[in-house]
């Protein structure tokens, strides 16, 4: 007997079939001027042995980003985040995504339509399925963060499928601190 969960990722899975099996090639996105800029205005980065990783990320981040593992749908942290701010990997706290690019993609995990510096992100094909998908990882640390796929919204056309658990989020300062100014009139006229 098939369980609600089974039944769900079997939808998910003929849906990304479908998806992956759509006319249309996989071209490389357009690299944005900022790109270039990323490496020497961030610090040296010294990657960490798989002990160290161990002892700093919990079991599903650790799974995710190293094993190419992937979270449930709609049981993650980050899937209906409303809140401006950026997300960085959760390995090197590289910033990859940014609340402005994200949007309602329906499937269950974080989605975007590009990145915050294209040249942050890099990508590898995943032949894992009985289809070729392309996996997106963290072009510091290789983090494993998710896959692309071309069924985005406009102007890129691309759906960035993020874990939650290869991110943590950022809040902006400024969209927080005006978020609590606006609650101090309500709390004074009580």
């Amino acid at each position: 007997m098939m369980t609600k969960q089974n039944l769900k990722w079997l939808l998910c899975g003929i849906t990304t079939v479908a998806i992956a099996a759509a006319p249309g090639a996989w071209p490389m996105l357009a690299q944005d001027e900022t790109s270039t800029k990323s490496a020497a205005e961030e610090p040296p980065y010294k990657p960490k042995t798989k002990r160290e990783l161990q002892r700093q990320l919990t079991p599903l981040q650790f799974e995710v980003t190293q094993n190419e593992g992937t979270e449930p749908a709609f049981k993650n942290r980050y899937w209906n985040n409303k809140k401006k701010g950026v997300y960085k990997c959760i390995v090197c706290d590289r910033p990859l995504f940014t609340s402005n690019t994200k949007y309602k993609s329906g499937t269950g995990w974080p989605s975007f339509y590009t990145p915050y510096k294209s040249g942050n992100v890099a990508y590898r094909k995943d032949n894992k399925f009985f289809y070729t998908r392309i996996e997106v990882h963290c072009s510091r640390c290789e983090a494993h963060l998710g896959h692309v796929f071309d069924d985005g919204p406009k102007p890129s056309g691309k759906r960035y499928c993020m874990n939650s658990a290869a991110m943590k989020f950022i809040e902006d300062r400024a969209a927080k601190k005006t978020a609590s100014d606006e609650k101090k009139p309500e709390q004074i006229q009580k």
